[in-house]
């Protein structure tokens, strides 16, 4: 499986409370249990007060990290970049 870094931003404040209240009824629906087969979460980070967030994935395809994100295209801006190990992508953090 391929590691990968998602970045994404919420387009406004409007988005933010849309993508958040989603986010609520993803977690109340089953959340983490529902992601699809061969979509391994490393870590995840969201900045509220500018909307952004981060999460560091395994996964055995762009297609299937898509079947994750896809409802939440509506809402923000989403990057999707391979990143060759956790060190080298905790350092983007630094």
């Amino acid at each position: 499986m391929q590691r990968y870094l998602i970045s994404y931003q919420f387009y406004d404040g409007e988005k933010q409370e849309k993508g958040g209240a989603m986010l609520v009824e993803w977690y109340e629906e089953g959340g983490p249990n529902n992601r699809p087969e061969g979509y391994d979460v490393h870590s995840w980070i969201f900045l509220p007060q500018n909307g952004k967030g981060y999460s560091i994935v395994s996964c055995d395809s762009l297609e299937t990290i898509w079947r994750q994100w896809r409802p939440w295209r509506i809402f923000m801006d989403i990057n999707i970049q391979p990143c060759a190990d956790l060190e080298e992508t905790v350092k983007f953090f630094k």
